[in-house]
């Protein structure tokens, strides 16, 4: 299959015989087919430019190019050899979903996040590595991914979107004190993904947790003690769901966010100090269904921010200042 653009034409073009079709003006490249060589001037692979591709075997991305699209090489199945250039910063969401023929993939030191879904159902990649640069990992990013026995995420991952790792049933985690952890040769402790068992009664979260994964205690009644440190960044969405033993936590001032539901159906929970002076983001229905009796204590001189903020201020009545 070959692809050309008349030279004539004044928006699209197809250089240096590349078997693509180029947006002259932004150099990005829209529509890419099994034959196509990426030219090293595009600085950008666009949305769904090769998706259903199915007889892509191969692809070299250069280093000129900063982004890949959304759905860029979604359902590729036949693709099992691709090479992201060192310029590359942005993976967008469903990107490389469905490449079932990929074993490997190198993710340069460029990118600083990864989009949803980005690499869902690649069920033959079997390890991967999240460089340092990346900070955030999107919803589902490798749900699905069957053969994958171990990633590597580095410390400066904050934020990790919902069933991330969902279905990776095969990844070998790291244990301590009643909990599962994903992280890096330095600090294995990176995300707290879950608990050990449902039955666990208490947890001390390592000190060099960086971040409390969605569901992470989902369904631990028993769960009476937790102690978060204060490396702890974020809070997934619905990490304490149903937890009715819980009766008092304490969160630090190191955390920034604090997901949707987290602390849903907590039924014993009547007492939370919120130690952040500055107001973490807060999600939906993050206390739904607690004790009536709830009392969500803050510093002092927030209690205003608190009460006025986006999901904390269903809250209002129940949040008093309070002096750590």
């Amino acid at each position: 299959m070959s692809v050309s653009v008349d030279s004539e034409n004044g928006i699209y073009d197809s250089r240096n015989n590349c078997n693509a079709i180029i947006e002259t003006s932004t150099n990005t490249l829209i529509y890419g087919c099994k034959n196509t060589t990426i030219p090293n001037s595009v600085t950008s692979v666009g949305d769904s430019a090769f998706s259903g591709c199915t007889g892509l075997t191969s692809i070299t991305i250069p280093n000129s190019v900063t982004s890949i699209g959304d759905y860029a090489f979604y359902g590729c199945t036949g693709l099992t050899n691709a090479t992201i250039g060192s310029g590359v910063t942005s993976i967008g969401s469903w990107a490389f979903y469905g490449c079932t023929g990929l074993t490997s993939i190198t993710i340069p030191n460029s990118v600083t996040s990864i989009g949803a879904s980005t690499f869902k159902s690649c069920t033959g990649i079997t390890s991967i590595t999240i460089p340092d640069s990346v900070t955030s990992i999107g919803s589902q990013a490798f749900s699905g991914c069957t053969g994958l026995t171990s990633i590597t995420i580095p410390d400066r991952v904050t934020n990790i979107g919902q069933q991330a790792f969902e279905g990776c049933e095969n990844l070998t985690y790291n244990s301590y004190n009643n909990a599962k952890y994903l992280g890096n040769s330095t600090n294995p402790y990176v995300v707290l993904v879950s608990a050990t068992s449902t039955s666990i009664t208490s947890c001390t979260i390592k000190n060099s947790c960086k971040v409390i994964y969605g569901s992470a205690f989902k369904g631990c009644t028993s769960l009476t003690s937790i102690t978060i440190p204060n490396s702890v960044t974020s809070i997934g969405y619905s990490a304490f769901q149903s937890c009715t033993g819980l009766t008092s936590i304490t969160i630090p001032n190191s955390v920034t966010s604090i997901g949707t539901g987290a602390f849903y159906g907590c039924t014993g929970l009547a007492t939370v100090n919120v130690k952040a002076t500055s107001v973490p983001t807060g999600g939906n229905n993050m206390f739904y269904n607690c004790s009536s009796s709830l009392k969500i204590y803050v510093p002092t001189a927030s209690e205003s921010a608190y009460k006025a903020a986006s999901g904390w201020s269903t809250y209002s009545s129940q949040i008093q200042g309070k002096s750590f």
